[in-house]
């Protein structure tokens, strides 16, 4: 059983290492590091920035904590640095893992060309690798704005934010969703001020307004100055300077501007079209068993839309690489997965988490639902922590008490959505979460009063 996997960051490893783990012959091709955008470019290098940033942030608070200390001040070769030593300590947990499970990889860019994979070799080579299946998982790419020209100096996407060249003294993030909040709150704790302009009507678009209420209202205590439903129609730089005319028509001067809009599938240059394969715009269609309409070929991850989120991708590719394997065996695949119970994670101060619906959508998708809230301000963790904003939201089910989703913004809020995720996948009440005994004093008692009330309106 030859398996292919065309590129190699959380899905494309994660199909990888579970094929070769069935008894496949597995070769992986990556056009620049394993890991992909997440390890190298995205989660992982941002949320070591933004732990530095937590501790300037922190030390600005120190007062309130009865202690004395100066405010950090940012050495950026060193904090480059440090961000790079995590980056590579875990690209290469990656490669040990690829070499323990005899996984090959290729360094290059592959494409698909009649039941197999033709790559040009990132030495100025080719290679032909015959495959019995294939796997595409190549991810996404930054969206580029038609109206700015990112190859102006001073204009940045999130890959060139996370190299840390500097600490911009000023900088205009367009876009108010995941990347652009992370982003305005690690710079505007480094010392940057920051605007962030949004062309919907709240930030986080899409996601419950008292979630986006709070974080917009935290950040905005960190000094970050926010224009809803406004937009930059265009960017132009005069001497060393960035001015930003907005539809608005006001004008915003910074150093840097960095666009922050979102992403898109990366499926150019891969041979979809020669080879058939259908497309829903840039995204590759696929079935419930992540099946393209070409037999042998399966597409996960960002390729594919929908929640571009890592773990989504992780998930969905040893679903894949089961389905390829089950096929190849001469079987019927049966790996689906399950989106209704992903949490997604912003990773500001303070955090925010949710999972599933909000009371709008779900009443939208046709449940009467009721919604239940507990604030950490009632938390003694929490308040011992000097971390007493915010809130945990629970939404539940009229009359089963299925909790159908959980907003949380608060202290820890990405490390305990995962307690309301299992509940929900696993049909946990809100009765029976809140009939757990929970740990005290701990955050996550927020969590427990708030199914409280879920269940007592149920």
């Amino acid at each position: 059983m030859r398996l292919v996997v065309i590129g190699g960051g959380p899905g494309g490893y994660a199909a990888a290492f579970e094929a070769a783990g069935l008894g496949a012959d597995v070769t992986v091709v990556e056009k620049e590091r394993l890991g992909g955008t997440c390890l190298n470019w995205g989660c992982i290098p941002t949320k070591t920035i933004l732990r530095s940033a937590r501790i300037v942030a922190d030390t600005r608070e120190a007062e309130e904590f009865g202690l004395d200390a100066g405010i950090a001040s940012v050495d950026v070769e060193r904090l480059r640095s440090r961000k790079e030593g995590v980056v590579d300590e875990l690209v290469g947990q990656v490669e040990g893992q690829a070499r323990r499970l005899k996984v090959r990889i290729v360094s290059g860019r592959g494409r698909l060309s009649g039941g197999g994979v033709d790559v040009a070799l990132k030495d100025g080579g080719t290679e032909r690798i015959d495959a019995d299946a294939v796997i595409l998982a190549t991810g996404s790419t930054v969206l580029r704005l038609p109206n700015i020209d990112h190859e102006l100096p001073g204009v940045w996407t999130s890959d060139d934010a996370v190299s840390l060249t500097e600490i911009p003294k000023d900088i205009v993030i367009i876009g108010g969703g995941v990347i652009g909040l992370e982003f305005a709150c690690a710079y505007a704790a480094f010392g940057s001020r920051v605007v962030v302009v949004e062309l919907m009507d709240q930030v986080l678009p899409g996601n419950d307004r008292r979630v986006a209420r709070l974080a917009q209202s935290k950040l905005e205590e960190l000094g970050v100055e926010f224009l809803i439903g406004d937009a930059i129609e265009s960017v132009e730089r005069a001497d060393e300077r960035m001015y930003s005319s907005l539809r608005s028509g006001a004008v915003l001067e910074s150093e840097i501007v960095m666009s922050a809009v979102g992403r898109v599938p990366n499926s150019e240059d891969l041979g979809l079209a020669k080879e058939g394969i259908e497309m829903d715009r840039a995204a590759v269609k696929v079935d419930e068993f992540f099946r393209t309409n070409v037999p042998g070929v399966y597409a996960i991850g960002d390729l594919i839309g929908g929640m571009m989120l890592a773990h989504v991708a992780e998930h969905e590719g040893v679903a894949a690489a089961r389905n390829a394997v089950a096929a190849l065996r001469g079987e019927e695949p049966s790996e689906t997965v399950d989106l209704s119970c992903i949490p997604a994670c912003v990773y500001t101060f303070p955090e925010i988490a949710v999972v599933g619906s909000s009371r709008d959508s779900a009443k939208a998708a046709g449940i009467d639902a009721v919604q239940a809230v507990a604030k950490f301000s009632a938390n003694g963790k929490a308040l011992g922590e000097g971390e007493s904003d915010g809130f945990v939201q629970i939404v539940a089910e009229k009359g089963t008490g299925r909790i159908v989703g959980c907003q949380i913004v608060g202290p820890h809020a990405v490390e305990i959505i995962h307690e309301v995720a299992l509940a929900m996948c696993h049909g946990i009440s809100a009765g029976g979460l809140a009939h757990t005994v929970h740990a005290h004093p701990t955050v996550s008692e927020v969590i427990k009063f708030a199914a409280l009330d879920a269940a007592s309106k149920v």
